[in-house]
């Protein structure tokens, strides 16, 4: 009979009929783990955990939530390179992606999407910019503090329960940090960690001439009254020092976390530094055969590779396409693609400077340089045409393909079918966002390969009131709407919506998309949404303040859903989530010490 508080309540002779032992304890753990639950579906192991204590204690155990994320059908959170994936320590760490994974994907295709959760972070200073990595834990940001006029680059832990919680590293820089882009690679030695890229804007000759260029914003699109040098930085942070840092069970204040900070290294490492007297932009991290490397665009028409492990650079200029020749060209999106050699271009043909009333936009592929290789004059290997549509901006879908830890399982298989590159053209005015999709094709060698025969329009969404803009992620988008009238850095975002794509409409495409696999894992899914946009409920004040004063900057996590948006003029930011996150259960802490206890081998 359970010991609960109305036992005492209880007749005895009701006692006495109850009191029957039940046989199923008598299972052993090992039946429950291998035999009886590996049939069980996610939502039957949360029915179970309420039974009782016992299986409260068994549905705990890590083994049960790593088998269920190697078999998950939907997208998954990444697993974090420092991960020790067979260690039970992180097991809670497991179960929490799989939960994750799970709420954003039944958010993202349920009628009528919602956010549940939604706190406020104390950043300690004015946030510019920030970039969340995949899996949702850790966030860059580009930071001011007014009042001084200093800069810096923060790195936040967004999932420490503390909302005063410090940054847990700070890196000084002159000046206004813009392109501020970050993602886990290996750098010297294999070593996993999180690789920062960042550019900053100077005069050439030292003099402002009566000019603060920090003022200046990050989109400013103009001709500079005197000649800038633009510098160009990439940052390493190891994540062993990071794990270190933010460590949940020790609080910031506390001696144990000063005494750790203290005992550990500089947190970045400058990896290269590359200086132009042209406007850089579309700033680019990515892995070549476990190499990391970056690209950044010099305006209007040159992409630079940098080989962050050599510090070698190689460049493509564009060249004009000759049917064009008349028509200035300016590169609005790249996407380099290293397992076919190529970069994936997008430029505008700017027809509104020769009195033309729409621009048109060539979506091209380029061979990369060799190594070393500076300024290579090429034209486009292949192109297509997308007209008639002024362009606010262009973004291209990601590409992330997570980093492996070394006791790693396979999550995500290398050779599989790649997602399509989705193209999202943002209109300017009221035209609306136009969505382009270039599906992956199977070369007769068995590798996949992005062809630009193979491309059409998947839709147009339009709203009456509001202008699009798009985070784009590698299969899902967050599609916020701002004021036809927004130019700057600091737009009123009326409200968020989530974009679905609805698979590729060309019949004659020889490779259709897989369908929507059957979860053997899950009980129930919602179909796939029959409308591509959809608003998303928000029930937050703080919401409703940034669409009056404006979003410094936003940014977004496709695998777990999360949503980070930073106020103007303001030292706190946003965190809006699908789920509420829940610390790991006191409840079963002594379980885990006997655990380990009985694991120990006798000492003779």
């Amino acid at each position: 009979m359970p010991g609960t508080e109305l036992a005492r309540y209880i007749p005895p002779f009701l006692k006495k009929i109850f009191s029957q032992e039940n046989f199923i304890h008598k299972l052993p753990l090992d039946i429950w783990i291998d035999w009886i639950i590996p049939y069980l579906t996610i939502e039957d192991v949360i029915c179970l955990r309420r039974v009782n204590k016992t299986l409260f204690l068994i549905t705990h155990e890590p083994i049960i939530w790593k088998r269920f994320l190697v078999r998950m059908p939907i997208p998954i959170p990444p697993l974090r390179p420092s991960l020790r994936w067979s260690w039970d320590l992180t097991s809670f760490q497991i179960e929490q992606i799989v939960a994750k994974a799970v709420a954003a994907d039944d958010n993202w295709r349920r009628l009528s999407p919602k956010f549940g959760h939604a706190r406020v972070i104390y950043a300690f200073y004015e946030v510019l910019e920030m970039k969340i990595l995949p899996g949702g834990q850790y966030m860059v940001a580009s930071v001011t503090h007014k009042s001084s006029r200093r800069f810096y680059i923060c790195l936040f832990s967004l999932d420490h329960s503390d909302n005063m919680a410090p940054p847990l590293a700070r890196l000084p820089v002159p000046a206004k940090v813009y392109g501020l882009e970050a993602r886990f690679l290996r750098w010297k030695g294999g070593r996993p960690g999180i690789m920062i890229m960042y550019s900053q804007r100077s005069p050439q000759d030292g003099q402002s001439y009566g000019y603060d260029l920090n003022e200046w914003g990050a989109r400013t699109d103009m001709d500079p009254p005197f000649a800038i040098r633009h510098d160009c930085f990439c940052a390493f942070m190891d994540m062993e020092a990071l794990e270190l840092l933010a460590d949940p069970t020790v609080v910031n204040d506390s001696e144990v976390f000063r005494e750790r900070a203290k005992a550990l290294p500089t947190p970045f490492q400058f990896v290269i530094h590359f200086v132009s007297n042209a406007h850089t932009e579309h700033h680019s991290l990515f892995e070549v055969d476990g190499k990391p490397f970056a690209a950044v665009v010099q305006k209007p028409n040159e992409v630079v590779i940098m080989d962050l492990t050599s510090s070698q650079l190689s460049s493509i200029k564009c060249l004009r396409i000759p049917e064009f020749n008349a028509v200035e060209h300016k590169i609005r999106a790249i996407r380099v693609l290293p397992k076919q050699n190529q970069v994936l271009v997008v430029r505008t043909l700017r027809l509104r400077k020769l009195n033309e009333k729409l621009d048109q936009h060539t979506v091209e592929l380029y061979t990369l340089p060799d190594a070393g290789v500076l300024g290579l004059q090429s034209e486009p290997d292949q192109y297509f045409l997308i007209e008639n549509r002024n362009a606010m901006s262009i973004h291209l879908s990601d590409h992330y393909e997570p980093l492996r830890g070394r006791d790693h399982p396979l999550l995500h298989d290398p050779y599989g079918r790649p997602p399509p590159i989705t193209i999202y053209v943002c209109g300017e005015q009221l035209e609306g966002m136009e969505v382009i999709n270039v599906e992956p094709d199977l070369n007769p060698d068995g590798q996949w390969v992005y062809d630009l025969t193979w491309w059409c329009t998947q839709s147009t969404i339009t709203d009456k009131e509001c202008a699009f803009q798009v985070i784009p992620g590698a299969h899902r988008a967050l599609v916020y709407t701002v004021p036809v009238d927004y130019r700057g850095d600091a737009p009123k975002i009326k409200s968020l919506g989530r974009y679905c794509s609805q698979g590729y409409f060309l019949t004659s495409h020889p490779h259709p998309p897989p369908k929507d696999e059957v979860s053997s894992v899950l009980r129930l899914r919602y179909q796939p949404p029959a409308d591509e946009y959809y608003p998303i409920r928000i029930s937050s004040s703080m919401f409703q303040h940034i669409a009056e004063v404006g979003a410094s900057a936003i940014t977004w996590d496709e695998s777990t859903g999360r949503v980070c948006i930073a106020m103007q003029k303001n030292m706190k930011f946003l965190i809006l989530d699908v789920r509420r996150d829940l610390p790991p259960d006191d409840r079963f802490a002594h379980w885990r010490r006997v655990q380990e206890m009985m694991n120990k081998e006798p000492q003779l």
